[in-house]
Parts: C-alpha cells; sequence; structure tokens
C-alpha cells in the first residue's frame, strides 16, 4: 500500500497526490523485486484528480469503444467526405487553428442549410424563416458617437 504523502500539487493546470512509502518497510516483502525500481529507491507515484475518470472512460471504452466508433464513421464520416468533394479540397486553404475553425464552421453551415432545403424545399425554408423573423423582436442598438 502507498499512502498519500504532502498535500497535492499543481502541474499543468491538474492537482496531482504523491504517493509513497519509505524504504525500510519494503526489506522483507516479497513483491519487492516486481513493486520497487532497479535503484532501490523509494517509488512513488504522482495520481491526478481527473484519474477516476480516466479510468472510468478507458473502462467504457474496453467495452464498448468499437461500436461506438463504428457508430461514430456511420454519422459523421458522411458529411466530411460530402464537403471534401463539394469543395474540391484535400486540406484547408487557411492555416491557424482560429481560422481553420472558421473555414469548417463556413463549409458546415452550407451543408447543413442544403440539408434544411432539400428536406423541407424552398418554400418550407422560407416560410420557417418568416416565422421566426416574425417571433422575435427586432432590437436596434443605438452606436455611440465615439
Amino acid at each position: 500500500m502507498l499512502p498519500p504523502r504532502g498535500q497535492p500539487h499543481q502541474k499543468n493546470g491538474t492537482r496531482r497526490t504523491r504517493y509513497s512509502r519509505p524504504v525500510s518497510p519494503c526489506r522483507n516483502c516479497p513483491l519487492k523485486a516486481v513493486c520497487r525500481p532497479d535503484s532501490g529507491a523509494a517509488r512513488r507515484i504522482y495520481r491526478s484528480e481527473h484519474a477516476v475518470l480516466v479510468e472510468a472512460h478507458r473502462q467504457r471504452m474496453a467495452e464498448q469503444g468499437v461500436g461506438r466508433m463504428r457508430q461514430r464513421a456511420g454519422l459523421v464520416e458522411h458529411p466530411f467526405g460530402t464537403l471534401k468533394r463539394w469543395f474540391g479540397c484535400d486540406h484547408f486553404l487557411v492555416r491557424g487553428f482560429h481560422k481553420v475553425r472558421g473555414e469548417m464552421s463556413l463549409m458546415v453551415l452550407g451543408y447543413n442549410l442544403l440539408r434544411v432545403v432539400n428536406r423541407r424545399g424552398v418554400g418550407g425554408f422560407r416560410e420557417s424563416c418568416a416565422r421566426r423573423q416574425q417571433a422575435k423582436p427586432v432590437q436596434v442598438v443605438a452606436q455611440l458617437a465615439g
């Protein structure tokens, strides 16, 4: 058993607790060769505050991972393939996370609008837009002369 030692401390924004045991109680232990490092020093283990969640996620993935990944592939990969075919690209046209995120957002918006039009038709899409416009009061923001 490794009891907690000292106070938890922050590392990279995560609280970690150190678990260790002095060398003396381990001298007569039959598992000493398995448990202790080769140098003979006391064993130290650091455990993140999120370790329980990580272990639960790993367990879930071991049990349901293959099925969930297949489901994800069926739901998500098709729109990405369609977007790539539409825009004839195999890479983004801009660099940087925020710019790529903006480019991807525009492609997804176009894809979603086309799906809505295909499902409801152009007339149905116009009617739903008109209903939303009537339901929301128009807010005019006065700009202050700077």
